[in-house]
């Protein structure tokens, strides 16, 4: 198994070839998020006038957000709707994207000559294979998030409610359910990676997909557990860089906020560096996607030696004119 070949071909194959970057970050398989939610409240009053604040009134609060809720019910129901509508389509478009950059990396993996026009017809033709094999998967957590949720749950009421001896069993219950979820969850991350690919590179359905990652991984389980440490090993080196990259960016863009909003600079320059910051973390971003989806590409088709590797599959075929 040629671990550093793998990690070296992944850096040059994403490095090389960045319209994988714009693809993998759409794929939603593995990407650094970069988001940020800042709240400064600056108020000025008289002298006495802090000690002289009044309780709210919940009861009142609470009639004007069920009056406001009465009254704009359409809305909200307009709203509700566009926002599911969005959601399923960013996921079908995902499912898209990931097929487009499992197929272009293994291609360039072979060294042949492949563009994006190539890559998008290969997501599009096997999306609605990775939008099963996507559910299936959520399908599988779903009980074990379900589960810790009503534990969870259960443990805060009991806790607000007085019941402390209820409280302490599921708070109990939870930490255990929680402890053996994590090798269950690190279970489904491989059942995600391999059989993502299974169906894009070995062109299988989605229930054969989870079938067959689940025997590659129990096959060669010791080598998907060092490929998978490795990854977690190159996240965190990459990471640290575009971290502290970052910090050099984002640390002057909240003392240009702060100054800003107590007049000390003007808001022109906060724009002007938001400008670099923004840009750069959304493209570090990018780039770490396309590097560990391409990562776990080549690390799939070297992982069983009774599947040919990359370089023995069939070419793409040309796009009809």
């Amino acid at each position: 198994m040629p671990y550093w070949d793998i990690i070296g071909r992944a850096f040059r194959i994403s490095w090389q070839h960045k319209y994988l970057w714009l693809i993998a970050f759409f794929s939603g398989e593995s990407a650094g998020s970069f988001g940020s939610n800042y709240n400064y409240n600056f108020s000025q009053g008289q002298s006495g006038t802090i000690g002289a604040r009044r309780t709210p009134d919940l009861g009142a609060v609470q009639s004007q957000v069920s009056a406001w809720v009465h009254d704009n019910l359409g809305l909200l129901a307009t709203v509700a709707v566009l926002w599911l509508l969005l959601v399923i389509g960013f996921f079908i478009f995902g499912a898209a994207c990931e097929g487009a950059t499992v197929r272009a990396s293994a291609e360039h993996d072979a060294e042949r000559p492949f563009d994006l026009s190539s890559a998008w017809q290969a997501g599009v033709a096997r999306m609605w294979v990775i939008v099963r094999f996507r559910l299936l998967l959520f399908a599988l957590a779903l009980p074990a998030v379900l589960l810790v949720g009503v534990l969870v749950f259960a443990t805060v009421f009991s806790a607000i409610g007085g019941h402390s001896a209820v409280a302490v069993i599921s708070g109990l219950l939870a930490a255990l359910v929680i402890l053996l979820s994590i090798p269950y969850f690190i279970y489904l991350s491989f059942l995600d990676r391999f059989g993502s690919r299974a169906a894009v590179l070995d062109l299988v359905g989605a229930r054969a997909s989870l079938a067959r990652a689940h025997h590659l991984l129990f096959k060669r389980l010791g080598r998907s557990l060092l490929v998978w440490l490795l990854s977690i090993a190159i996240g965190i080196g990459t990471g640290i860089v575009v971290g502290v990259v970052g910090a050099i960016l984002v640390i002057p863009l909240l003392a240009l906020i702060y100054l800003a909003a107590s007049g000390g600079v003007s808001w022109i320059w906060v724009v002007l560096l938001g400008l670099v910051a923004i840009p750069f973390l959304l493209v570090a971003g990018a780039f770490l996607s396309a590097l560990m989806s391409t990562y776990w590409t080549l690390a799939f088709r070297r992982l069983d030696v009774e599947y040919p590797p990359a370089y023995a599959y069939p070419p793409q075929p040309a796009p009809q004119p």
